[in-house]
């Protein structure tokens, strides 16, 4: 039986593979000793055809997931024989089990693509849609019995962006440390967000005191479309990070140590000493002091978050 998943979505395409082996299990082979991988980026014939071909052990078939084997660059030697094999199955659940797991997009000119691509059981996973992935989460929580609130659920799409592999771990952490429904303050404090190269240039011009500068990055993340709390979020979060960084400089000079201590990426830590030398102490908490003022004016600002922002930045 012939199966293909791929498409840039590798996270549910591998998901979609890795099902289809646990009922493999549950139903044929509890042992577990009959899926087996094989890295089809370096995958030759000789290994191929026997792994594919060969039977069951105390099982009735295997299952064999076959891992991006488009990136094969041998692949031309054999492919006119690959592909008279597949012609050959039958497709039905008498046959092994065969899952092509492709974590990207192939070349669709390729016969191998056309040929995979036709199978009764192939599907193409391209990346979610804002509204699709909010239900992708929002279906994934309720499985684990776990409701999100709508600003939560919006603020954690902000902060995540469509890469599954982050996503399914914050919905873990998420699920493991808040009780009740997940709101807000949770997706603030326990999500990883991914801070964009323009909040940093964000804060260098606040640091340097370039007003007219930040203005101008504020108003250009907010014309694209970026949610004022994320923005916001990214801010304070860094400012933090920062109050936290000038009170080590002490006894940290490099950002090695930095690493260690607040157990955060090299890029971080080089980002958060160099631009604590941009401040003093006390206007580092003079600000995130005023980042929460404006986060408690956000809630009831209805729709001023850009005034009120400007108003922040031009009071610094």
């Amino acid at each position: 039986m012939l199966f293909f998943y791929y498409g840039e979505d590798n996270f549910r395409a591998r998901e979609k593979a890795l099902a289809i082996a646990a009922k493999f299990k549950e139903k044929i082979d509890p042992s577990g000793q009959n899926v087996c991988y094989l890295d089809g980026e370096n995958l030759t014939a000789a290994d191929f055809f026997p792994a594919v071909s060969s039977a069951g052990f105390l099982a009735e078939k295997k299952l064999i997931i076959i891992k991006n084997i488009f990136a094969n660059k041998k692949l031309t030697n054999w492919q006119d024989d690959l592909l008279t094999f597949l012609k050959k199955q039958k497709n039905s659940v008498e046959e092994n089990y065969l899952i092509f797991l492709q974590d990207s997009k192939p070349d669709k000119r390729s016969k191998l693509y056309k040929t995979l691509s036709a199978l009764k059981f192939a599907e193409e996973f391209n990346p979610l849609s804002p509204l699709e992935l909010k239900k992708w989460i929002s279906n994934r929580l309720e499985k684990q019995n776990k409701k999100i609130s709508p600003d939560a659920l919006s603020l954690l799409v902000a902060f995540v962006g469509s890469d599954l592999w982050q996503m399914s771990q914050e919905i873990d952490k998420l699920v493991n440390y808040t009780d009740k429904e997940i709101n807000s303050d949770d997706i603030k404090k326990i999500v990883q967000a991914k801070i964009d190269d323009n909040i940093f240039s964000l804060i260098d011009a606040l640091g340097k005191k370039d007003k007219a500068l930040a203005l101008k990055l504020l108003e250009e993340k907010l014309d694209y479309g970026t949610s004022p709390q994320y923005i916001l979020a990214m801010i304070a979060r860094q400012y933090r990070l920062l109050i936290k960084t000038k009170e080590l400089t002490g006894q940290i000079k490099y950002s090695g140590a930095l690493i260690q201590v607040l157990k955060i990426p090299k890029f971080a830590a080089d980002k958060a000493l160099e631009q604590s030398r941009l401040y003093q102490a006390d206007e580092l908490k003079k600000i995130y002091g005023q980042l929460l003022e404006l986060d408690e004016k956000f809630k009831s600002g209805q729709g001023q978050e850009k005034i009120l922002f400007a108003k922040m930045i031009n009071q610094l």
